[in-house]
């Protein structure tokens, strides 16, 4: 009011303002958009061998689960794949922008493989094996972002958990009332189709699972 006393000014300022406020939100969607299509870019070359995690078997004996911590089925020629058409642009960009640009890659990858593994059988051992996998997922993206990535990967987290289980009636000791500082991504519903991929979990002792 002291600055500007008189109305006129005031009314041209808050047009100003609003002006502003405009072109901010206009250049937000013009990153927004840029970026989503950078990604959009880069996808199609990591995709393939997202794809090929469906023809990796998590039915493991454990020579197998053993073998595969020496020569590793996926994760690695994955994560080769993201550096190779990911990290290089790291220095083009803003920190936040690559931040934003790396977090939805990781989006990609999650919802694609989240598919994946409700598609295949496992033993207890591919269970362990999955757990592997998204450990290995979590610390290799975690160091290429400032942000925390571990919740994007917290219901394939949890599906190995459920994975790896001795028998079906331990997943009571991590729901409800016992699930600590664990916030469950998985419905009820979502849990028992999960419990559903272990070949050697029957049908009925999941049907008469209370979640």
């Amino acid at each position: 009011m002291d600055v500007f006393p008189a109305l006129a000014d005031r009314e041209r300022v808050k047009s100003c303002l609003t002006e502003l406020a405009d072109s901010s939100n206009a250049f937000k969607q013009a990153l927004t958009a840029g970026i989503e299509q950078l990604v959009s870019t880069i996808t199609p070359r990591i995709r393939p061998i997202l794809d090929s995690v469906g023809t990796i078997s998590y039915e493991l004996s454990e020579a197998e689960y053993a073998n595969n911590e020496v020569n590793d089925p996926w994760v690695q020629r994955l994560l080769h794949a993201v550096e190779t058409n990911v990290a290089w642009l790291q220095p083009l960009m803003t920190a936040n922008n690559y931040d934003t640009f790396v977090h939805l890659i990781i989006d990609f990858i999650v919802k694609r493989l989240e598919v994946i593994m409700m598609q295949k059988r496992f033993s207890q051992l591919g269970g362990l094996q999955l757990d592997r996998d998204a450990r290995a997922l979590v610390s290799h993206f975690s160091v290429m972002t400032q942000r925390t990535v571990r919740d994007k990967f917290a219901r394939l987290t949890q599906m190995a958990t459920i994975l790896n289980l001795e028998k079906v009636s331990e997943i009571l000791d991590f729901w409800g009332e016992n699930s600590g500082p664990m916030t469950w991504r998985l419905t009820p519903a979502e849990v028992r189709r999960v419990l559903g991929l272990r070949i050697d979990f029957k049908p009925e002792a999941i049907a008469a699972v209370k979640l």
